[in-house]
C-alpha cells in the first residue's frame, strides 16, 4: 500500500483539537488512505485502536474519535508489571474511552509463564489478542500509535545491523495480520506532537517506566542519539519517515517485479518451493532476497523475516551462483535451501532459530 507523502509538522497554535487541526489533519488523511482511500466512506472504515494509556496511543484515540463512527478502544492487560501499575493503565484507558465516547474493551494475556524473549512474547501475544478482538467485532483495521520518532529509531537500529532498503523502509504503515490490517496513521507526526495532542484534548497520559531503561538498544537511541540528531535538524524524524516511505516504494516495486518475472517459474507445493538452478543463478542479489522472502511468506506464513540477515543471504547467493555441482544446504532463518547441480528446493526449517 502506498504511503501518504509527508510534510514536516510544526507546533500548532490552534488550541482546539478539531479534524482540521494541523496535528490531527495529517493523521486523519493517512488513516483514510490506509483504510480504502477516497472511494471509501468513513462509515466503512471501522477501526480498533490499541491503547496503552501512554501519550502516543492516547493521541491517536483522541484524533480518530473526531470522526464517525468512533473507533473501538482496546487495552491489552498483561502480567509483566505490578498489579498497581496494571490496574492504573487499564483504568486510564477506560477513562479515555469514556471521555471520547468510544466503546472500551480489555483483554488479558499471560506472558510470565512463557519461555524465550519476554519482549517478543509480549508483542506477539498482544497482536494476537488485538486481532481476536477485531475479528470478533467485525472490525477490519487495527491502528497503533507508532509515530515518526519510532520510525527513525527503527531505521537507526536496522542501519546498525547493516540493513539494506528493506530495513531502511522501517515500520510498515500497513500490513495484513490474521484476517485484519494493522495500520500506523501517526507516522507523519512526532512523539512531541502526540503529547501536544494529549494536552489539547485534556488528557494526562500514563508514563511507562520501561521506556526509561537504557539497557535496551531502542531506549539508548531514543534518549541519547535522537536528541543530538534533533539539535542538527528539529525535523529529522519526519524527514526520516518520508525517506522510509521512499525505500518502501522501491522495495514494493522490486517485489512486484520478482513476483511477475521470477516467482512464476517456481514449482510451488504446500511444503516446498523449487526452481531450476539456472533460473536463479543469473538473478541479482536483491531479486534473490525477495525470492527468499516470498518463500518465507508461503512456507512459514510470514513468520521469520526478522531472522534473515544480509550475510546469510550473501552466503546463500554465492553458493547458488558458483560452479560446484556438489549438494549443499543453506539455512536462512525459517527456511532451508537444498542446492544440487540442477535444482534449488526451498523448504520450511524444523528449527526456528537461524544457524
Amino acid at each position: 500500500m502506498d504511503s501518504a507523502r509527508q510534510q514536516p509538522i510544526q507546533s500548532a497554535s490552534n488550541r482546539e483539537l478539531t479534524r482540521s487541526h494541523p496535528l490531527a489533519a495529517p493523521v486523519l488523511r493517512r488513516w483514510r488512505l490506509l483504510t480504502g482511500g477516497s472511494s471509501t466512506r468513513d462509515d466503512d472504515r471501522s477501526t480498533l485502536i490499541a491503547c496503552s494509556g501512554g501519550p502516543d496511543s492516547t493521541a491517536l484515540a483522541a484524533i480518530l474519535a473526531l470522526v464517525t463512527p468512533k473507533p473501538l478502544i482496546a487495552h491489552i492487560v498483561h502480567d509483566l508489571r505490578s498489579d498497581d501499575l496494571t490496574t492504573r493503565d487499564r483504568n486510564a484507558v477506560a477513562t479515555i474511552a469514556k471521555r471520547l465516547g468510544c466503546e472500551f474493551i480489555e483483554q488479558p494475556i499471560h506472558i510470565n509463564d512463557h519461555q524465550g524473549n519476554t519482549e517478543h512474547n509480549a508483542r506477539t501475544a498482544r497482536y494476537d489478542a488485538l486481532a481476536r478482538i477485531a475479528n470478533e467485532h467485525n472490525i477490519p483495521y487495527i491502528a497503533t500509535g507508532h509515530h515518526a520518532d519510532d520510525q527513525l529509531e527503527t531505521m537507526l537500529m536496522n542501519l546498525s545491523r547493516g540493513a539494506g532498503p528493506r530495513g531502511l523502509a522501517g515500520i510498515h504503515d500497513a500490513r495484513s495480520f490474521q484476517g485484519v490490517t494493522i495500520i500506523r496513521p501517526m507516522l507523519a507526526i512526532t512523539h512531541d506532537n502526540a503529547i501536544e495532542v494529549c494536552n489539547l484534548a485534556g488528557f494526562d497520559p500514563v508514563h511507562d517506566h520501561t521506556n526509561d531503561d537504557e539497557s535496551l538498544t531502542r531506549n539508548r537511541i531514543r534518549h541519547q542519539l535522537l536528541p543530538a540528531m534533533r539539535e542538527l535538524d528539529p525535523e529529522i524524524a519526519t524527514r526520516a519517515s518520508t525517506a522510509a516511505d521512499s525505500c518502501r516504494t522501491v522495495v514494493n516495486a522490486l517485489r512486484e517485479l520478482v513476483e511477475k518475472h521470477i516467482w512464476t517459474f517456481a514449482t510451488v507445493h504446500p511444503d516446498s518451493v523449487a526452481f531450476t538452478r539456472d533460473q536463479l543463478r543469473s538473478q541479482p542479489e536483491a531479486a534473490l532476497y525477495e525470492v527468499f522472502l516470498l518463500a518465507i511468506d508461503h512456507l512459514a506464513h510470514q513468520s521469520g523475516h526478522d531472522q534473515m540477515n544480509n550475510q546469510s543471504i550473501l552466503d546463500a547467493t554465492r553458493v547458488m551462483k558458483d560452479s560446484s555441482t556438489e549438494p549443499r544446504t543453506c539455512r536462512l532463518g525459517p527456511i532451508v535451501l537444498n542446492i544440487t547441480a540442477s535444482q534449488i528446493i526451498i523448504t520450511a526449517s524444523t528449527n526456528g532459530s537461524p544457524s
